[in-house]
Order: structure tokens, then sequence, then C-alpha cells
């Protein structure tokens, strides 16, 4: 992520047309929650970010195409090949509930009762629901992101609580309820 408190929505991977539009790989499930945008931010990937006015989005093919302030020309445009987009995390849109952006999820502590057992580290999306990798004491485990896995997530308090007692290694996680992550 570039930079902490921004939610990086997707990554420019080229330049769109002749006005200087930009075409980006959507990290988000739909461009339309946030179309209200004034302001995006781009920058590299591990450098800072940059403010750019929006004047206009659309999606386009499973991706979404931009038209930012002042980047007016395919060469412009070409010079953000490769930079996030992110917004303030305090931007976003709200989520229904029980729905997170992986941006809140990443890092949280996974805990069993009082016992810590690491943290998120990644998350990887599965056609039946996320699953989230753990990297704790006992080494890389994974955790599916389901309510018969995860008894509450507090994203105020960091952390993940798991059912107590689950054998992970031995559950099965097909056809459960996930808790969703965007």
């Amino acid at each position: 992520m570039a930079q902490p408190g921004y939610l990086v929505l997707g990554r420019v991977v080229k330049p769109h047309g002749v006005q200087g539009e930009v075409k980006v790989a959507w990290s988000a499930d739909s461009w339309g929650p946030f179309r209200g945008l004034a302001n995006v931010w781009l920058g590299p990937p591990e450098g800072s970010l940059r403010s750019f006015g929006l004047e206009s989005g659309r999606e386009q093919q499973g991706a979404v195409v931009l038209k930012l302030a002042g980047v007016d020309t395919p060469e412009a445009a070409a010079r953000l090949v490769g930079c996030d987009l992110a917004v303030p995390r305090v931007d976003a849109p709200g989520l229904p509930e029980g729905v997170y952006y992986q941006y809140d999820i990443l890092g949280l502590e996974v805990v069993e009762g009082d016992r810590s057992l690491g943290s998120v580290r990644e998350i990887l999306e599965t056609p039946a629901h996320d699953v989230y990798v753990i990297h704790g004491p006992s080494g890389e485990w994974m955790l599916p992101a389901t309510r018969a896995h995860i008894r509450r997530i507090d994203l105020v308090a960091r952390r993940i609580e798991i059912v107590p007692g689950m054998d992970l290694v031995a559950a099965t996680s097909g056809g459960e309820e996930s808790a969703e992550a965007v």
C-alpha cells in the first residue's frame, strides 16, 4: 500500500484514448460506490501520493476508465502507468454490516480466547469465500473467512476472534456463509 490511512482501489494499467484518460485495474467490486469522489490520489506502490481532481469515471470490461484533472494527453496518462489509485480511508464509502475492506482486515490480530495466533498478512480470494493467510508463532496458516470459523471481527480492537476449539486443519469451509471482504 502506498501510504497508511489510504485505501488502494486499483492500479493504472495503461492510457486510454486520446484525451488523457487512464485505465485502472479495479480492486473493489464495483465503481458505483465511488462515483461521487471529487479527488483521487495516485503514486507508486511504495511512494508518496499526489491528489488529482476526478473529472469522470466509468466501468469498462472489468476495469475503470478515469479522466483526471490536468492529465490531458496520452503521454501524460502513460506517466501514471503502474501507480496505485487510492482514497483516504475516511472518504471511502461505508459498507453493509459483515462486509469489510481488505485494507481493514490486513494486519488484524487473530485470537482464540486470550491466545494470540498471529496476524492477517494476506487475503486469498477464492470462488467460495476469502481465505486469510495468518503469520503467527507456529508459522503460516490459513483461516477461511466464514462465519463457521470466525466468531467476531472487531475493527476497533484490531482483532479477529475465531470459534474456540476449531480444528482449522480438519474443518471444511466450502459453501459456508462468508465474512466478506472487498
